[in-house]
């Protein structure tokens, strides 16, 4: 009977120094977090941009909202993301070839205030290159999508590519498009703060596949 009685003063005592002293204690530590290296930053660039580019060519963005963050997910419904990015869509622009290079990141990846990791960049894809802003939130020990933005802008050839060359095909309305699969040397001096220059690749346009 004295036994049990310790115990239960024991257990007693034990628990309101619990509650006693969680009134006051801090949060815990949050776990510091850490920029991937370069090649795990390529396989997140390219995954994300690469579902943001199926979405467009069938949209449905069910894929895209289910690989990013709960936070994400909570703010965006597929139909939401159908209407967000209805512009891109509509541009009817096939960016998969970025597949065949490198993303390159003028300033360097960082983690913010708020734990998102930033990246921000192009790959230098021809004849549009295309541009992104991401951002990752850590969820359960992996970096999820938290936010993306992809645009695509017409830049000028340089002197080495025109030289080169590159052939064209016909559009069903008798235009000429671009190959979209020609790989353009890239110049040995171009590089990045993170990422080599790899070749060029054409883009291409939905509708003449």
């Amino acid at each position: 009977m004295i036994r049990c009685l310790v115990l239960r003063v024991a257990t007693g005592a034990l628990i309101a120094v619990l509650l006693c002293g969680g009134a006051g204690a801090q949060q815990p530590r949050q776990p510091d977090l850490v920029v991937p290296d370069d090649p795990a930053l390529a396989i997140m660039i390219k995954t994300a941009l690469i579902a943001f580019n199926h979405a467009n060519a069938t949209g449905n963005y069910t894929v895209l909202r289910d690989l990013a963050s709960p936070s994400f997910q909570q703010a965006n419904t597929p139909a939401r993301l159908a209407e967000i990015f209805k512009k891109q869509r509509d541009r009817k622009i096939d960016i998969s070839p970025i597949v065949l290079l490198q993303p390159q990141l003028p300033s360097k990846p960082w983690i913010d205030e708020n734990r998102l990791l930033r990246l921000v960049g192009f790959f230098a894809s021809r004849p549009e290159q295309v541009n992104f802003t991401l951002a990752y939130q850590a969820v359960d020990g992996r970096w999820r999508l938290f936010a993306i933005g992809v645009t695509t802008e017409r830049v000028q050839e340089t002197a080495n590519e025109s030289r080169l060359g590159r052939p064209v095909r016909r559009n069903a309305d008798g235009g000429n498009q671009p190959d979209p699969l020609r790989a353009d040397p890239a110049p040995d001096d171009a590089e990045s703060s993170s990422f080599r220059a790899r070749p060029k690749i054409m883009l291409s346009d939905f509708s003449g596949l």
